[in-house]
């Protein structure tokens, strides 16, 4: 399937948590996990789901430990580019405001079941614009590392935050766990590389 080449322009909204927990395959650590909105403005617009920890001997970098999105287009370009190891799944998502306010919900599913669901309360309309930079670096077959980054600007503030994750799921390792702290990032505005 063909795709568009780097660098990738990124417009959207993120809603994420930090988890303090153990994956049965890895050692016991802090997970960032975050719905993303690609939206109007992005080279592909489409929905994620991603899970994420801080990359091995670095202080900043992360690598992407699982993610699902609702686009074919982004799975196979982020895989070949990137090597985010992308699959498909449904997503749900609903909105509202009072005031400064603002309220979302999120569902992941695949083949009709839910993979995990969370809703957020923030008030990131009221934020100041900031610079945001962040780098992925993802293993590769042959034993290398497949770096992006990302460069850009965000309104952003901590959040309320509650997740659901099925139990008997791909995220069930973190199912009963509470966040450390939520944020939301609002209007991002940014190009991966």
């Amino acid at each position: 399937m063909p795709f568009p080449s780097p660098p990738w322009q990124l417009r959207g909204q993120l809603w994420g948590s930090v988890f303090r927990a153990a994956p049965p395959d890895q050692p016991r650590g802090l997970f960032v996990v975050a719905f993303v909105s690609y939206e109007a403005g992005s080279t592909c617009e489409y929905s994620e789901l991603l899970v994420a920890r801080r990359a091995e001997g670095t202080s900043s970098a992360l690598t992407v430990r699982d993610m699902w999105v609702d686009s074919e287009t982004s799975r196979e370009a982020g895989r070949a580019l990137w090597a985010l190891p992308k699959e498909l799944a449904a997503f749900h998502h609903d909105q509202g405001t009072v005031g400064p306010v603002a309220r979302h919900s999120w569902r992941a599913s695949t083949a009709g079941r839910t993979l995990a669901s969370a809703e957020f309360v923030d008030a990131s309309a009221l934020s100041a614009r900031v610079p945001v930079r962040a780098t992925t670096r993802q293993p590769v077959a042959d034993g290398g590392l497949r770096v992006a980054t990302i460069t850009g600007s965000t309104r952003g503030l901590p959040c309320l935050g509650h997740w659901s994750f099925a139990p008997d799921g791909a995220l069930g390792w973190l199912a009963d766990r509470h966040p450390v702290l939520s944020f939301r990032l609002r209007r991002f505005s940014a190009t991966i590389l």
